[in-house]
């Protein structure tokens, strides 16, 4: 389960860098980022769990 939340984590962070680069908006461009950050923040708080399960 957990592999599968940072899978999908990483490819939303992914995502949302991509349709920031493609934005042309700043305000567009800082959201996206914002997104990529928190999907980011999100694979943070699994790994300890993730190296625990690992170990």
């Amino acid at each position: 389960m957990i592999e599968d939340d940072v899978l999908y984590f990483q490819r939303r962070a992914g995502a949302e860098l991509e349709l920031a680069q493609r934005a042309t908006k700043p305000e567009v461009v800082a959201a996206h980022h914002r997104l990529a950050e928190a999907y980011l923040d999100r694979i943070a708080s699994v790994e300890p769990a993730r190296q625990v399960e690992h170990a």
